[in-house]
């Protein structure tokens, strides 16, 4: 009789353990497979198993305590469900009739698999406990890795199941991945948990081997499958051994075996690594630097204090919570006629504004105003934390941060989107730099744990590494990273224009670092699932990608020069500043004067810098990359034109850009000025006249960085005091911009007819606006009118075509040219009835806005036009009703209904209530013919059924339509599209986990579902 023996190169028998197998073997012809007890090579006497056993779940089990001795405790043991490959003794006829070890589980799994087809077989197991097998322990570079040991067991568990479980395996299987990735995420090892996930997507995803596992399996298969199940251990005995491992091993727990995932850099200490003394919480200069920026911030927004709500550039009145959540995930823009297409992501910004303000949205506006200099300052502070170690450099960076000219512009001309970049920009930098370890903080840095943590010479043995705090001194923080990604989707979902190089940055970055930068790359997750619906609606027109969201606002950007100065809009150099009579165009250029003070010094410091030696010159460098790419891609995205500002074409705005590069050269400038004190603090050796030169130099150096500033918000809250309301632009080339920004009431509209427009009729409004030279301008509205959530870069941008530098606007469409056609009808008082033209587009109310003498005559010809029944003036304009057009609709209702049912000839004949993209009600019997008509622009996504029969669709016009038939019956009509589901899904999913995960974690909180799996794969795994 033959028989083979295996031996693995990091394992050595006892010189009798051949001999121990043999004799175990001859005494008892049943038996085909025989093992050896394994103990640790460098420690003769610690077990790492005497015979496998597995979990009902395939799970691979020894079930040996931690450092458990070998004291002839196991000696009595024979019959096992496995063993080890390590020494395995096989009968040769055995061998040939399983065929070896699976394929399928390549060094993972393959000794359990053959054994437990061995007992199928008919067959017995027995370990030989006297037949001693030395093994290595955690050899580097196994292949026994967390993935591939959870691979092997979800492998196994379908392999030999019944056939009607293996559906139920295989669901259980990934159910419980997805509550491990949970779990990892909630104890800040997601690494672990996406691994594991992965590991078991990859093994379900192999139907072919699995089945040929089945086949072979079942071929040699003699004995029922239940009868092993006696040699697998129980749930609780399973339940009771990890809590064990866990109550032994938890204090001497790494994560740099090479079972475990690699160190996350978290290991619970996220409390602890804030609370740094270093970094500190709020500070006496945190403190100051926000009360500065907030005295300026009301004494330059004294106007709004109060204000129920503010309007004016590119602000509107904003809806209640529910109605700005509904704009952001809706599928249909409810503007004008409507059109296809996902909200806005910065809609998603406003609703937590909106949640922040205890759901009054417009004075959470308002305050967001106020407070978004010291909110800037305060995030200043924080970030200069992680690049200079010294208070007073904080202090300064939190006042130059409050006083960016970019800010400034955003406050005075109601750019929502750059005012809410520029504040979250400081928190997305800090992120950044702990999620990849670049923040300063006390502790081992990354080289001194990569120097400590080597292979021993033996080639087997690792000593342990340093701890060092998450997000500090190169130690990478999963927690950050996940702050990271939260703070990158606020920043890009109000400043669109920035995700292309942000990603670029973010994806060099991860490259570059390697393993402290595989953190990195959640920070991506959050704003790729934020877009994804709205990069879908926009594949036909990429150029939205980039627009601003709120009213698109034209300017003239600044060039590169002033750019680099913290300047986003062009000025002249002897311009003067704007509002301020004393320092206008002179001899003195005061523009150049004032940017200078507030941009020459940072960027004198970060250039030194790149120049100065010193620590951390490999961020600086960085730093700098990043600027210069996002200063390029701001001059390249300023040739895009993205929205219109009456017939003037609008391209993204250069503030949030200006606001990221001069947040990364002031992240430089603070390196510079360390480098730049450890010079001086050399320098204070040499002779008396060189120490007061440079103590000089310091101050006055200390006190320009200081003086800009402060200059800077002062005379921007004095211009904002001093000038008039009614300012349309600065002075030609002056410094600074007019305040656009005015308080303003809840609403657009008048009350009745946002009673109507709120209400089952879902009226709309006509707006029209008296302009200059006799002209008018127009907007359809909705319920209580246009509202800056509701707006669109869609909508905005949906005129405009041609190749970058080319673009040009398209004629109307035949709903926009509807609309223009009624609105010159109503104000050219001719006595040409509007009303078919007005009931397609659903209107029931006209309001004229203006106060002037031209508006009052054209209020009188519109009196006289057929069908419009004058109300009044109210605080929103002069309001007029429009009656319906025939009988049967006036019997319904008073106003137009956006759905109505027309018959063969066009005429009303009911109206249909509806809310929202869908609408529901009873339609009653009719003639052939029939139409039901939605005062919506036609789109594919639009459906109806009639007592659940799918309707045809159809088109009147350029309006949705569906054919009815004679009879009645309950209606309903919706707008979907495939992508709504499941996108929605994936945006919950993924912000869920990242919000999770960016909870910091108790120091000394136990990880205790993750550090059962990783301790038992530690030992269970440990020798294969």
């Amino acid at each position: 009789m033959e028989w083979i023996w295996l031996l693995h190169d990091d394992a050595a028998p006892a010189p009798d353990a051949l001999a121990e197998l043999l004799q175990a073997v001859e005494r008892a012809p049943s038996v085909t497979v025989a093992g050896c007890k394994q103990l640790a090579w460098n420690a003769e006497r610690r077990l790492i198993d005497a015979g496998l056993s597995t979990s009902r779940w395939a799970e691979r089990l020894t079930l040996i305590e931690a450092d458990e001795l070998d004291q002839g405790q196991y000696d009595g043991r024979t019959d096992t469900f496995a063993v080890n490959s390590a020494g395995m003794l096989i009968r040769r006829d055995a061998w040939e009739q399983l065929g070896g070890f699976d394929p399928a589980l390549p060094g993972v799994g393959d000794d359990v698999d053959f054994c437990w087809r061995n007992w199928l077989a008919g067959n017995r197991v027995v370990v030989v406990p006297a037949a001693r097998m030395f093994h290595v322990e955690h050899r580097p570079h196994s292949l026994a890795t967390p993935s591939a040991a959870r691979k092997s067991q979800v492998h196994l568990r379908l392999t030999h199941a019944s056939p009607w479980k293996v559906p139920l395996h295989a669901l259980g299987a990934l159910l419980g991945s997805m509550v491990r990735l949970v779990v990892s995420i909630l104890v800040k090892e997601p690494g672990h948990g996406m691994s594991q996930l992965g590991a078991t997507v990859a093994a379900l995803g192999r139907p072919g081997a699995i089945w040929r596992s089945r086949r072979n399996a079942a071929q040699t298969r003699r004995v029922p499958r239940s009868m092993v199940k006696g040699l697998q251990t129980p749930r609780r005995e399973v339940w009771a051994h990890r809590r064990s491992l866990v109550e032994a091993i938890a204090d001497e727990f790494q994560e740099t075996d090479s079972l475990s995932p690699e160190p996350s850099g978290d290991a619970g200490d996220d409390f602890v690594a804030l609370a740094t003394n270093e970094r500190g919480w709020i500070g006496t200069g945190a403190v100051a630097a926000g009360f500065v920026a907030l005295a300026a911030s009301i004494v330059g927004l004294l106007g709004l204090l109060g204000a129920g709500g503010v309007a004016g550039g590119g602000l509107l009145p904003l809806s209640t919570a529910g109605d700005i959540w509904r704009s952001a995930s809706t599928w249909w823009i409810g503007l004008g006629a409507g059109l296809p297409g996902h909200g806005d992501p910065f809609a998603y910004i406003l609703w937590l504004v909106s949640l922040l303000g205890g759901g009054d949205s417009s004075t959470a506006i308002v305050w967001l105003l106020l407070l978004a200099m010291p909110l800037a300052g305060l995030g200043a502070w924080f970030a200069a934390g992680a690049m200079t170690t010294l208070r007073r450099y904080r202090f300064i960076a939190a006042l130059i941060w409050a006083g960016a000219p970019a800010l400034q512009v955003a406050l005075n001309q109601g750019r929502a989107g750059a005012l809410v970049a520029h504040v979250a920009m400081p928190l997305l930098v800090l992120a950044l730099f702990r999620a990849t370890g670049s923040a300063l903080g006390r502790g081992a840095t990354f080289d001194q744990q990569q120097n400590h943590h080597r292979i021993q010479p033996s080639g087997y043995a690792a000593a342990k590494p340093l701890t060092g705090k998450p997000g500090v001194n190169g130690t990478p923080s999963w927690t950050a990273a996940a702050a990271a990604g939260l703070a990158l989707a606020v920043v890009t979902a109000s400043a669109p224009s920035l995700l292309p190089p942000f990603a670029v940055l973010i994806v060099f970055c991860g490259i570059s670092l390697g393993r402290r930068g595989r953190t990195i790359w959640w920070s991506l997750l959050p704003s790729a699932a934020l877009f994804a619906p709205y990069v879908l609606s926009v594949l036909e027109r990429p150029r939205t990608m980039l627009a601003d969201p709120g009213l698109p606002l034209g300017f003239e950007a600044a060039p590169l020069w002033q750019q680099l100065l913290g300047q986003p809009l062009k000025f002249d150099v002897n311009g003067g500043l704007a509002g301020l009579a004393l320092f206008g165009p002179s001899v003195i250029p005061w523009a150049l004067a004032l940017a200078l003070l507030l941009g020459a010094p940072v960027l004198l410091l970060s250039i030194a810098a790149l120049f100065v030696p010193g620590r951390r010159s490999r961020v600086t460098r960085f730093l700098w990359a990043g600027a210069l790419l996002l200063l390029a891609w701001a001059w390249l995205a300023g040739h895009v034109a993205t929205g219109v500002d009456g017939n003037l074409l609008v391209a993204p705005f250069t503030g949030p850009a200006v606001s990221a590069a001069g947040f990364a050269f002031l992240g430089a400038a603070l390196i510079g000025a360390d480098n730049l004190l450890q010079l001086k603090a050399k320098a204070e050796h040499g002779r008396p006249v060189q120490r007061a030169a440079v103590r000089i130099v310091s101050a006055v150096a200390t006190l320009l960085l200081i003086a800009g500033p402060l200059a800077s918000m002062g005379l921007w809250a004095t211009q904002n005091v001093l000038a008039s309301a009614d300012t349309s632009a600065s002075a030609s080339g002056a410094l600074g911009t007019p305040r656009l920004v005015q308080p303003s009431g809840q609403g657009t509209l008048p009350a009745t007819a946002v009673d109507h427009g709120q209400g089952p009729e879902q009226t709309r409004t006509l707006v029209i606006t008296a302009g200059e030279n006799g002209g008018y301008t127009s907007s359809l509205m909705r319920g209580a009118g246009t509202t800056l959530d509701s707006l669109s870069t869609i909508a905005a941008g949906r005129s405009i075509v041609g190749s970058p530098g080319q673009e040009r606007l398209v004629a109307d469409d035949d709903a926009t040219a509807s609309i223009r056609n009624a609105v010159a009808t109503i104000v050219a008082g001719t006595g040409v009835d509007p009303r078919p033209g007005l009931e397609q587009l659903g209107a029931g109310f006209v309001v004229l806005k203006s106060a002037d003498t031209a508006a009052q005559l054209t209020a009188n010809r519109i009196d006289s036009v057929p069908g419009l029944v004058a109300v009044g003036k109210t605080d929103s304009g002069w309001l007029w009703r429009v009656t319906p057009l025939n009988q049967a609709a006036a019997a319904d209702a008073e106003t137009a209904h956006r759905v109505r049912v027309v018959d063969a000839k066009g005429a009303v004949v009911a109206l249909l209530p509806s809310s929202g993209t869908s609408a529901a009600g009873n339609i009653p019997a009719g003639g052939d013919g029939r139409l039901i008509v939605l005062a919506e622009r036609a789109d594919a996504g639009w459906s109806a059924w009639l007592d659940g029969r799918q309707l045809s669709p159809t088109t009147s016009g350029w309006a949705q339509a569906f054919t009815l038939p004679s009879t009645g019956g309950q209606i309903e009509i919706r707008y979907t599209t495939v992508w709504e589901p499941w996108l929605s899904i994936l945006q919950a999913v993924v912000i869920g986990l990242t919000v999770l995960l960016a909870i910091p974690m108790p120091a000394r909180r136990p990880k205790v579902g993750l550090m059962k799996e990783q301790n038992s794969l530690r030992k269970e795994y440990s020798s294969v």
